[in-house]
């Protein structure tokens, strides 16, 4: 995978920006089929998340990056920038949701957002951003490896398309999605209220920086 290449940091006013696209929290799984975001989008075009951070007071250091997803007939490619200080694999995935989680989500007041209330705002899976964007299961790949990685992955539209709306039942969209990406040090120290989810430990899987998709072009 290409995904450890590191870059150079996101300029100032990517991280001004950062503050445009976050949510205001609140359960989007029942909003997903009424956001007109959502709703009449052509697939060809460009789209962009600013990455902002998530539970940065775990480390101290402000994750930052950006989401680009270029669609041109068939082909769809796939990049993530992460400039973060924790050398682990990145889990990352575009959810259902139109809202990134907000300290308002913390649910069991433990001060920290984990994967669970993340996605009770962000929504479900819809595309998991791993090694193998050809492949509905999640997880099927590696993730990006990086204290600052690129991640750059090709896939078919068709593909994508196919299995999103045999995954979730919905068509591809992608204006208006959720980007979130996960995991810091594998030393670091969390409350056990912090929740996981399958065999991941709550470092790996804790999100550490969310961004919305926009249309560019």
């Amino acid at each position: 995978m290409k995904n450890t290449i590191p870059f150079i940091l996101i300029s100032a006013s990517l991280l001004m920006a950062c503050g445009k696209d976050g949510g205001s929290g609140g359960n989007s799984l029942s909003n997903v089929s009424r956001n007109p975001a959502l709703e009449g989008q052509k697939a060809e075009g460009s789209y962009r998340a600013i990455l902002r951070p998530l539970n940065n007071h775990l480390s101290g250091f402000l994750p930052s990056g950006v989401a680009e997803i270029n669609i041109l007939g068939d082909s769809v490619q796939v990049k993530t920038l992460l400039d973060d200080d924790a050398r682990v694999n990145h889990l990352q995935s575009i959810h259902m949701g139109t809202v990134c989680p907000t300290i308002e989500n913390d649910l069991n007041k433990d001060g920290l957002i984990d994967i669970i209330e993340a996605k009770k705002a962000s929504g479900e899976v819809f595309i998991p951003l791993d090694a193998d964007l050809n492949s509905d299961a999640e997880g099927a790949g590696l993730y990006p490896l990086g204290d600052s990685f690129t991640y750059i992955e090709n896939a078919s539209l068709s593909k994508l398309e196919s299995d999103a709306k045999s995954r979730t039942g919905q068509s591809l969209k992608l204006a208006g999605r959720v980007v979130l990406i996960h995991g810091v040090n594998g030393g670091t120290i969390m409350p056990e209220t912090v929740a996981t989810q399958g065999s991941m430990t709550r470092q790996a899987s804790v999100p550490i920086a969310c961004g919305i998709l926009r249309k560019e072009k």
